[in-house]
């Protein structure tokens, strides 16, 4: 089941259009423009211990658009439809010039409205990694999350068609 600490974490998503982009070619807008697309979870943690389980995770599509970034999960209605279900959106900055590359999640709406989280974050190829938590501790230096930290540990794939 997922828990509400990972429904208000943080994982990244975009709508509209697809971005494909292979490991080692040039990436002439960045890497906010790499980001762009859809992407599933492959590893998601909060503090060392996994989020959700295989079948949720399936159900997980993160999407950037821009500097916003969407969280849906896809539930199925009682009439059996698939419904995309928004968990959170959140307003994107990168720091591409720090060591490692940093990343800043604003909450737009919902009960976290305001809400920062800060991290780091990895671009390689069709994966990002991403450990970041609350804005009152202090920024993640390793791709970590151990027990006490109040970090979150994932990794997304590229949904390319």
């Amino acid at each position: 089941m997922l828990r509400l600490v990972a429904i208000y974490g943080v994982f990244l998503g975009v709508s509209g259009g697809w971005w494909t982009w292979a490991a080692g070619e040039p990436n002439p807008g960045g890497d906010l423009a790499a980001l762009q697309g859809q992407w599933k979870p492959l590893h998601c943690e909060y503090e060392g211990r996994a989020q959700m389980t295989p079948e949720v995770m399936k159900q997980i599509t993160a999407v950037f658009d821009q500097n916003d970034y969407y969280l849906y999960f896809l539930d199925k209605g009682q009439d059996g439809k698939p419904r995309p279900i928004v968990l959170a959106t959140v307003q994107i900055t990168l720091d591409p010039t720090t060591q490692p590359k940093g990343i800043i999640f604003e909450f737009k709406d919902g009960p976290l409205k305001g809400q920062k989280r800060h991290g780091i974050y990895e671009l390689a190829g069709n994966q990002l990694k991403l450990c970041y938590g609350p804005a009152d501790k202090p920024r993640p230096k390793e791709f970590q999350a151990p027990t006490g930290s109040g970090y979150f540990l994932e990794t997304w794939a590229r949904q390319v068609r």
